[in-house]
């Protein structure tokens, strides 16, 4: 069984549109999709118009006409004012949602109509605990795929049932273990969201906030992959996508690029499969700084 496992990525999912395109391109189908944050609405889309070059054609689209205005509506006095009367996030989520109701083809609106079985990722705030949607057909599928794309204090929390849900990439960026837990033994990993770059400094509370979240979110990906790897009855196929990571969080006029991007990395690894892709960079990963030696945890480098 194929699985198609899409990586939180933020602005950076149109890298996802391009590998996915590769892949299905080369004869490469999933039986499943499993996506978190932007890897869920790039998932949601494909497994609910079908998995076909022509559904990561539509889904470029989408993208390349998204733009922050779109996405984040809501203009600085808003924004002040959600900030005083101590809102729980700067924007509402409803650019968000209209994104993604817009994607779905008419009459899609669960987890059981789609084409291909999808399972998205979501965190509670309140437990801690990440829950997966898709193994009960019935379940909401814009409700669930906006709940994996919150970003935490970005846009505001999803209240689902008790739950308070944001992005499934809190806790598991990269959900390999769902597709094997759901029976998927040939796994395409497109992850877009792993930082191998040293960045000019952060400016501002957004970007402060992202680089911390990213940050956080690089490591917990390791155990996941690392249980792929000592699988042997697990094929595994990660696929790092990278754009520049300069580019601002809420930048989205590089998606064009982005796509071929991703396109031109899925081509080159189909061109020369390997087990796993290198994620750790193979120089130093920071600056010297006084007083202070770099440290690599051993659970990173045994992948």
């Amino acid at each position: 069984m194929i699985a198609f496992v899409l990586s939180g990525a933020g602005n950076r999912g149109p890298l996802q549109v391009g590998a996915v395109r590769a892949l299905l391109e080369a004869g490469i189908k999933p039986d499943m999709i499993v996506g978190t944050s932007a890897g869920a609405i790039n998932g949601s889309f494909l497994a609910a118009h079908g998995p076909t070059v022509a559904a990561t054609e539509a889904m470029e689209k989408l993208w390349v006409s998204a733009t922050a205005d779109e996405i984040y509506p809501e203009g600085i006095l808003e924004i002040l004012w959600r900030l005083r009367s101590k809102a729980n996030s700067l924007f509402t989520g409803n650019g968000l949602r209209a994104m993604l109701e817009r994607a779905m083809p008419p009459g899609v609106t669960t987890f059981g109509q789609c084409k291909v079985p999808l399972y998205t990722t979501a965190t509670d705030l309140r437990s801690s605990r990440l829950y997966v949607f898709g193994d009960i057909a019935t379940a909401p599928l814009i409700d669930a795929v906006q709940a994996s794309a919150t970003v935490p204090v970005v846009h505001a929390p999803i209240d689902y049932a008790q739950a308070q849900l944001v992005d499934g990439g809190v806790v598991a960026n990269v959900p390999v273990s769902v597709a094997i837990d759901h029976g998927a033994k040939t796994l395409y990993v497109i992850n877009a969201g792993y930082n191998e770059q040293i960045l000019a400094p952060a400016h501002g509370v957004l970007e402060v906030l992202m680089r911390t979240l990213s940050s956080m979110i690089s490591q917990n990906i390791i155990q996941d992959i690392a249980r792929a790897k000592a699988d042997d009855t697990i094929d595994l196929h990660h696929i790092p996508v990278h754009a520049d990571d300069s580019i601002s969080f809420f930048d989205f006029s590089h998606s064009a690029e982005m796509v071929q991007q991703g396109h031109a990395a899925a081509q080159a690894y189909l061109a020369a499969p390997a087990p796993m892709a290198p994620m750790m960079p193979a120089a130093a990963p920071g600056p010297d700084l006084p007083g202070a030696t770099p440290y690599t945890p051993p659970y990173m480098t045994e992948i």
